[in-house]
């Protein structure tokens, strides 16, 4: 069981409401944690980019990384 981070339970929420097909099938074939999780790891890898790395305020950061 992964553990249930904000940003974890964010693209969850946002994926149900907005690919529930994308969900249903993740989830019958066994893949839904692993996307999420992918999803996580990618997101907050460019969050780091953005904010770390070429020092953008937080908030524009977070909005790039929702595009």
């Amino acid at each position: 069981m992964h553990q249930q981070t904000r940003l974890r339970q964010m693209i969850e929420r946002h994926w149900q409401e907005h690919c529930p097909r994308m969900v249903e099938e993740l989830r019958s074939n066994n893949h839904l944690e692993n996307a999420i999780s992918e999803a996580e790891e990618r997101t907050a890898d460019l969050l780091y980019e953005l904010y770390s790395v070429q020092k953008l305020e937080y908030q524009v950061a977070w909005e790039r990384s929702e595009e």
